[in-house]
């Protein structure tokens, strides 16, 4: 390949920053308060992830949406049951009064160290909750992607289709794509 070519195709390549910026901009809009929905993203590494933070907050702050990242790496059970214990049922007791309530994105990163036997239990009480929340717009990050295809796409488990998958073709790994049964 010429140096030309090669440059070419890097050119045609986008950029971490790109893709995660087009990804927050299908996933953060002027909708969103109305119409946002759960969803899941596999980061391929380090960088992608801080761009996909870094871009996600951006957009939800010029959608004046209030955004928290949490890391559930260090302390996975435990982190998630203190994000879990801020759920008071399938809509948020401002939003059944009738004020207005601005819904906060929640990127939950390292997400997939519950995909495995071994961490059903806090990962599976908040589905119903979660699916239906107006308080929150829950973002669910990982980056080992059998471990999130175990939680997501097998019919098996309860968090089946709980969350739609937003990663980009760019970043699918090359291992089999078939859902997880």
């Amino acid at each position: 390949m010429s140096d030309r070519e090669g440059y070419r195709m890097a050119a045609a390549t986008p950029t971490l920053e790109a893709i995660a910026a087009r990804l927050a901009g299908g996933f953060i809009h002027r909708l969103t308060p109305l119409l946002g929905t759960p969803a899941r993203l596999i980061c391929p590494s380090d960088g992608a992830e801080q761009a996909i933070v870094v871009a996600m907050t951006r957009a939800a702050a010029v959608q004046a949406i209030p955004a928290e990242v949490i890391d559930l790496r260090p302390a996975p059970a435990e982190r998630l049951d203190a994000v879990t214990a801020r759920l008071d049922g399938w809509q948020s007791e401002a939003a059944d009064s009738g004020d207005h309530v601005v819904q906060s994105l929640l990127i939950l990163l390292g997400f997939d160290a519950f995909g495995d036997d071994t961490q059903d239990g806090p990962t599976y009480p908040f589905r119903s909750k979660f699916q239906f929340d107006r308080k929150f717009l829950w973002l669910f990050v990982g980056r080992d992607a059998s471990r999130m295809r175990f939680l997501f796409d097998s019919y098996r488990r309860p968090l089946y289709r709980a969350a739609g998958d937003i990663t980009p073709d760019d970043w699918q790994p090359n291992e089999c794509k078939e859902p997880v049964v």
